[in-house]
């Protein structure tokens, strides 16, 4: 059975967070993913110990809901890790047939981009809940959060296509990122490591017309195409085209949830 599963990243909010689910006419969820800022990430302690109490408060709430809680660590400062972290979860959820809902509020608005920018790729729901004001004092500010509110009323985004790079093209852009940098020829020969369509070739390349004909396939179908987005940067050494992923690609690489 279809589960309905929220990805929430979790940052000084409290009533944003748990508000929604609250009431006859609140959301109904089976399982939330809290993304935050605690120990094991790679942030300033002060950062983690704050996050952690949020994210505890949360946690028991929600829990008090009967809704499942998952925790999961996430450098919410990092718009690269939120980026992945989000998308992989869809991913996830996605190949278990599960209905996937993010809310953006939840953190600063760094986060916010990085949540809401994974949601528009791979085609999920993504909402905003509004506040009422807010928690000026101490006290207040650790029961509700930053921003207080009494009866949500939430916004469901205006969803827009953002489309990533076909299958071979991605997986290419995302090897490139992995390595560092790679030469034509490498790039061909992880084409053909994984069988990538076009490229299902027994042994190595040895004559020249069928070596030339396999390094223009893998120029006109992935490289150039890949190059025309600004997604990698080609240069010459020597004689072969070495490619190396743009700040651009980078962020495809993260919101693609391969890495």
């Amino acid at each position: 059975m279809e589960e309905n599963v929220h990805i929430v990243p979790a940052g000084y909010e409290i009533d944003r967070i748990v508000k929604p689910f609250e009431g006859p006419r609140g959301f109904k969820a089976n399982k939330v993913y809290l993304l935050s800022t605690v120990e094991g990430t790679k942030a300033p302690e002060a950062i983690q110990e704050q996050h952690e109490h949020y994210a505890s408060i949360v946690k028991e709430r929600l829990e008090r809901l009967g809704i499942s809680v998952v925790i999961v660590p996430t450098n919410l400062i990092d718009i690269l890790e939120v980026l992945n972290t989000v998308s992989r979860i869809i991913l996830e959820e996605r190949a278990m047939k599960n209905n996937v809902y993010i809310n953006m509020s939840g953190a600063g608005r760094l986060t916010s981009v990085g949540a809401t920018l994974s949601g528009m790729v791979h085609g999920v729901k993504v909402y905003y809940v509004e506040s009422d004001g807010y928690a000026d004092e101490d006290p207040r500010m650790k029961e509700h959060g930053y921003t207080l509110v009494d009866k949500p009323k939430v916004t469901v985004l205006e969803n827009f296509k953002i489309i990533l790079p076909d299958g071979p093209q991605l997986k290419v852009l995302s090897e490139i990122n992995r390595r560092g940098s790679m030469r034509t020829m490498d790039i061909i020969d992880y084409l053909i490591g994984i069988k990538s369509p076009g490229f299902e070739i027994q042994g190595k390349l040895s004559r020249s017309p069928e070596k030339n004909k396999v390094i223009m396939r893998a120029n006109h179908s992935i490289l150039e195409k890949l190059e025309g987005m600004g997604l990698v940067e080609r240069k010459r050494v020597g004689r072969r085209s070495e490619y190396k992923v743009t700040g651009s690609g980078k962020y495809m690489v993260s919101i693609s949830g391969l890495q």
